[in-house]
């Protein structure tokens, strides 16, 4: 359920603290009251995300990475030709390299393999693909793992961009704040006469912040089919959205 907060002409000051003071000045020397709506939005993802890690092992640094760099371009080749994808975007974390150590030395010193002779060097990053439709998010693990990606996961689906599902979460706020201010207003004897203020606690500062977009490399040339399709039902983008709504009465 929605919150309802009826604050009258004491108590919009509080509220009205981001207005220039001439105009908080004109806002609450008129009667009003301020409700909080609350909406949501849901709309299908078109977008998904998948990571792998991927290594490589040998007796020196420079073999190690050198097999991390096959099973890189293993991995990360197999997942941008994958069949069906209409956008891909494949990028790594960063590479580490380390050595190894027999695994029974240092078990009596609590995992302590400082004194532990090397046996070789394992060289390992992570692999991830930002990429669309959505109903190819299971074949991507499946591809992942088959080409030797390890702990291949779907990491998140999203849409690629937000604004029309915001506009849609923030409409129902508004017909929620409305609802609540109507309501209140014929308890009090009162009605709506127009908006005064609308104000969302949570809006991006700067612009549209957190779209993503990977239509930086669309998919041509020959595909990989999964050798295991995997279907997953991913579950729909959600935006919720919370306004503080001014309503002057009469």
């Amino acid at each position: 359920m929605a919150m309802v907060k009826t604050l009258y002409l004491a108590a919009c000051a509080a509220a009205l603290t981001a207005t220039p003071a001439l105009a908080q000045q004109e806002i609450t020397s008129r009667p009003s009251i301020v409700v909080v709506g609350e909406g949501s939005a849901e709309r299908a993802p078109d977008t998904f995300r998948v990571t792998a890690d991927v290594e490589g092992r040998g007796a020196s640094q420079v073999e190690a990475v050198r097999a991390l760099s096959e099973a890189r371009e293993r991995v990360g080749e197999g997942l941008e030709r994958l069949a069906g994808l209409e956008r891909a975007r494949v990028t790594t974390g960063s590479p580490q390299v380390q050595p190894t150590h027999d695994p029974d030395c240092g078990r009596e010193r609590y995992g302590d393999t400082e004194n532990c002779p090397i046996t070789g060097y394992r060289a390992a990053m992570n692999l991830t693909l930002e990429g669309a439709p959505v109903e190819r998010a299971g074949d991507a693990v499946s591809l992942a793992a088959e080409r030797g990606g390890r702990n291949a996961r779907l990491d998140s689906t999203t849409l690629a961009d937000d604004r029309a599902l915001q506009a849609e979460a923030n409409a129902a706020a508004f017909a929620d704040a409305r609802r609540q201010a109507d309501a209140l207003a014929q308890a009090s004897g009162q009605r709506i006469v127009r908006v005064l203020r609308v104000q969302d606690p949570g809006a991006r500062p700067f612009g549209v912040a957190g779209i993503e977009s990977v239509q930086d490399i669309v998919v041509t040339g020959s595909r990989i089919q999964a050798s295991v399709p995997l279907n997953v039902a991913p579950p729909p983008a959600r935006i919720d959205a919370r306004l503080t709504v001014v309503f002057e009465i009469e």
